[in-house]
């Protein structure tokens, strides 16, 4: 933990009274509400081209990376996008977000054969697989979701976007390693490219960001 990042921790546990302990911490893409432009109009926050409400100026020097940065390889890239749109919120800065894998039918009728395979060439029930008895239970299991799944109808999967109060990042390898951890890896990361002053930061991270976008004319 930074300097920077223990000295915000301190300044919570002080006001913390003992009839209100802390609450537990929370991941960054769960239950925590991402900031908004009204979070940041009430000194709970700031838009990424403007940081001087929640850091100190030298967030933008030699150091800022090293001071308020996660220890990550990737804190310079970080900080090098924030010096970049540093009083511009028309900037455009391109966000990620790692959500779960949604397959569509033919995706998921693809894995299952692929998976029939991999039974019959090895006899055994997968690693990740649990529940069954016997690679034979396993393999009538995989033949009935195929019929159940070749008698659907031709649908679309579900396409995932960015939406208004989400959690985002500036930073690729960041949503990458949510997605490793929080996703068990079976996830994929989706992009936006959206202007500065609608992403919003608490100062818990360089690399997590609240979207809100400008309202439509």
């Amino acid at each position: 933990m930074s300097w920077w990042k223990w000295s915000r921790e301190l300044g919570r546990l002080a006001q913390t009274t003992a009839a209100e302990p802390p609450a537990p911490p929370e991941d960054y893409r769960g239950e925590h509400q991402a900031p908004t432009r009204q979070d940041a109009a009430g000194g709970g926050g700031s838009p990424l081209h403007d940081l001087s409400g929640t850091y100190p100026d030298d967030i933008y020097g030699p150091n800022g990376a090293t001071h308020y940065g996660d220890g990550r390889a990737y804190d310079r890239d970080a900080v090098a996008i924030l010096r970049a749109v540093r009083g511009r919120p028309r900037a455009r800065v391109k966000v990620y977000r790692a959500v779960p894998k949604v397959m569509g039918r033919q995706e998921e009728i693809a894995d299952i054969e692929r998976r029939k395979k991999e039974v019959m060439r090895r006899g055994k029930i997968p690693r990740d697989v649990t529940g069954f008895a016997s690679s034979s239970d396993y393999y009538e299991h995989l033949c009935g979701e195929l019929d159940r799944l070749t008698a659907l109808p031709d649908e679309p999967a579900a396409k995932m976007k960015i939406e208004p109060g989400n959690w985002v990042t500036i930073s690729r390898a960041y949503a990458k390693e949510h997605g490793e951890s929080n996703l068990g890896g079976k996830y994929r990361i989706i992009s936006k490219t959206v202007h500065a002053g609608e992403l919003f930061t608490d100062g818990d991270s360089l690399h997590e960001q609240g979207y809100d976008p400008f309202a439509s004319p």
